[in-house]
């Protein structure tokens, strides 16, 4: 009996085993594709910011940090804490119902029998008005800058942004200085409004540079999901899952951006105590002279701050795709050798490897393009005007070359375009 009548007749003796490996094939194929999209979105769901941003951030919530303490120790109330104005707003509401319609002799267990009516009418006008201004603030920010995500360069007016916050606080220092307490503190929530709608979100890291509530809950979660998946892997006794490994990844970069941020807030606070203790109202020209010193540089020099940080993220791009390309490299060269080992012991080993080695090719060609597709912006933005000039005159070529085919030559064969280029 010839080989291939010996498979034939070990298929029709055995029809289950095949329509059961068949089957664990399939199981595994789905298994590592449904792996391969958990790790993209793991990997989607937070992207490190830039370090300029970092920087930024920050430098912005240092500043917020002078600011409520210099508030807080100058003007007697805060200007950032949304949550505990709106506590206190609700509570001198209710000693304003008390004062209005109970009768003497009623809750005379409420510590809010203390004030008197006007005097918890005063309180929540307070409140109030410090809420609007932060909203108002915010506002302000929202009409000059209409995206939620930060974007250095481009139309986006942070420039303006910042140096309003400037105008702010130097406004609060002004009216401090003029004994009006409210007026000075509205105009320190408008400065916190405007600068924490400034960087609210980018690419999943939240960022708020005036409070530190939120920031504080993300350090908490964060820290909660990636003690858990080390713990998971413990106790079991074995070794993280790649999947495992890019979602502790993401989770400790996320981390690292939160806890800058609120190290930031806390030495501006401390910094923030330190200055009023020897320049008194003078403390909110700190943040002012920060702020709008930003302000002044991003609005002058934003083409040139956007080309040189372009050109760094360009160099580090660079420097990772020829990283990753000698490890491709690398991982090519050893499924060649495992191809040739296995092809004589184990046909679909053989199969497997080399469709290994056809991906590591097609990684490789994929890291080729995008290398070249990075080299081009570059060019593009060094040499815009060149390139726009020989952009027209290829165009008037073009025109005159068409006119010339449809005229002369509408006979002739159209060249194919080859689109696998693309």
């Amino acid at each position: 009996m010839s080989p291939r009548s010996q498979r034939m007749a070990a298929r029709a003796v055995h029809p289950q085993q095949e329509c059961d490996s068949s089957s664990s094939s399939s199981e595994d194929s789905a298994t590592e594709s449904s792996d391969a999209e958990a790790v993209k979105k793991a990997r989607a769901s937070f992207a490190r910011p830039a370090d300029w941003m970092i920087i930024l951030g920050a430098v912005l919530a240092a500043c917020a940090g002078i600011v409520n303490v210099g508030a807080l120790l100058e003007l007697r109330t805060v200007v950032s804490h949304m949550t505990g104005l709106t506590t206190n707003l609700g509570l001198r509401l209710e000693g304003v119902r008390i004062g209005m319609f109970s009768a003497d002799g009623d809750h005379v267990n409420s510590i809010l029998t203390g004030d008197s009516l006007h005097g918890h009418a005063g309180l929540a006008r307070e409140a109030m008005l410090l809420i609007l201004c932060f909203i108002f603030g915010a506002f302000l920010c929202g009409l000059v800058i209409p995206k939620n995500a930060l974007h250095f360069g481009g139309k986006s007016f942070y420039g303006v942004a910042l140096i309003g916050t400037s105008i702010f606080c130097t406004l609060c220092t002004i009216l401090s200085f003029w004994h009006l307490r409210m007026p000075a503190a509205c105009s320190a929530a408008c400065a916190s409004g405007m600068q924490n709608a400034m960087c609210t979100m980018h690419l999943g890291a939240v960022v708020r540079t005036t409070h530190v509530t939120g920031t504080a809950t993300d350090i908490g979660s964060t820290l909660g999901r990636a003690t858990m998946i080390v713990v998971r892997a413990a106790c079991e006794r074995r070794r993280r899952s790649y999947l495992e490994n890019v979602e502790l990844e993401v989770d400790l970069k996320k981390l690292t951006v939160l806890l800058i941020i609120f190290t930031s807030f806390f030495v501006g606070c401390f910094l923030g105590a330190l200055t009023h203790s020897h320049l008194g109202a003078w403390t909110f020209v700190v943040p002012a002279i920060a702020t709008g010193l930003m302000g002044v540089l991003y609005t002058c020099f934003r083409t040139k701050m956007k080309q040189q940080i372009k050109r760094m993220q360009v160099r580090q791009l660079e420097a990772e795709i020829e990283e990753v390309a000698e490890m491709v490299q690398r991982a090519r060269s050893r499924s060649q050798h495992s191809t040739a080992a296995a092809v004589g012991s184990s046909p679909q080993r053989g199969i497997t490897a080399r469709d290994v080695d056809g991906q590591m090719a097609h990684a490789l060609e994929v890291l080729q393009d995008l290398h070249a597709t990075i080299q081009e912006i570059y060019d593009v933005d060094d040499n815009s005007r060149e390139r726009g000039k020989r952009g027209a005159r290829s165009g008037r070529d073009e025109c005159d070359s068409v006119a010339s085919d449809t005229t002369g030559q509408s006979n002739a064969p159209l060249r194919r375009v080859d689109t696998t280029r693309f």
